[in-house]
């Protein structure tokens, strides 16, 4: 019986998924593996580079051409899965040999404890999620001494009942923060993160280069869920320090938006996470994260 499904979010992925799924396949071979592909842009043939690579009991295609966004896809795929765990894995990520049977291992040896899986990419090595006092939250490096928040959604490793008990990725976010988001509120609530050895070639942002359009809408969602990530997460004494320095921050980043030509998407995502903020607030009514979490976290070394 399979312990560990693979889901990935595809959205204009199959000439990605082509050079990545063998490494996948060849990494799997032995294990108890299976794979689940949430496809938010079905008419990109990524189908098609599946069906080529994996038997068809071996995987499942969920096509969804309404395109519901990152997070929307990873819980429907979560939803379906029969596995005790998930490995979310982006579809720009090579599996070297091995790779999975060492997950597979530290799923076994700490099933209860989500587990973040290292990334490397831009000529940095990655693992999980990190607190930033500018922008919230970023990649951790992978030389923290620190253990991670939580795991980045580009590679992630979640017991499926605990997924599925914090309610996953918060959908209205789509993409960009929804990872961060779950970690804080993981976090406040006690659960830990493991991190592993294992460190990913990661190619990082296949589905929005080159395109204009899909950069200014990354721009806009980056600005707004900054704000709704730390409206919903953060206790109301942290707030009333966070939001300054976020506001702060936010005028040294529309510098850099005028530069990219991208202001306008930036300044309308920094007024909808404005007005969105009381709503994202009420929508989670669990444990928030507060001075002595951020204490436990900067200081408390972990493996």
């Amino acid at each position: 019986m399979e312990t560990l499904t693979v889901v990935t979010v595809l959205y204009r992925s199959a000439g990605m998924l082509a050079e990545t799924l063998p490494t996948w396949v060849r990494s799997a071979e032995g294990l108890p593996v299976r794979f689940l592909f949430a496809d938010n842009s079905p008419e990109d043939g990524c189908r098609k580079v599946v069906a080529d690579h994996l038997d068809d009991d071996r995987y499942e295609y969920l096509p969804d051409p309404t395109n519901p966004g990152f997070a929307a896809g990873c819980n429907q795929a979560v939803a379906r899965t029969t596995t005790s765990h998930v490995l979310l894995l982006n579809p720009d990520v090579w599996l070297p040999e091995g790779a999975l049977a060492t997950i597979c291992a530290a799923v076994a040896e700490t099933p209860g404890a989500p587990i973040a899986v290292g990334l490397s990419m831009h000529g940095g090595e990655y693992v999980g999620i990190d607190l930033n006092p500018i922008s919230l939250f970023i990649d951790r490096s992978a030389t923290a001494s620190r253990g991670p928040l939580g795991p980045s959604g580009g590679a992630a490793v979640f017991p499926v009942e605990l997924f599925r008990r914090f309610g996953g990725f918060h959908e209205h976010l789509f993409a960009w923060g929804e990872d961060a988001d779950l970690a804080l509120r993981l976090y406040a609530s006690g659960v830990r993160t493991r991190r592993s050895e294992v460190v990913l070639p990661h190619a990082g942002g296949h589905s929005v280069q080159g395109e204009q359009t899909l950069q200014a809408f990354r721009a806009y969602l980056l600005a707004r869920n900054r704000l709704l990530v730390a409206a919903r997460t953060l206790t109301w004494p942290l707030m009333l320090v966070a939001v300054p320095v976020l506001a702060l921050a936010h005028l040294a980043l529309a510098v850099r938006r005028v530069r990219q030509g991208l202001l306008r998407p930036f300044l309308r995502g920094v007024g909808e996470g404005l007005r969105g903020g009381p709503r994202a607030r009420r929508a989670w009514p669990g444990d928030r994260f507060g001075f002595a979490t951020l204490l436990d976290y900067l200081t408390v070394r972990r493996a």
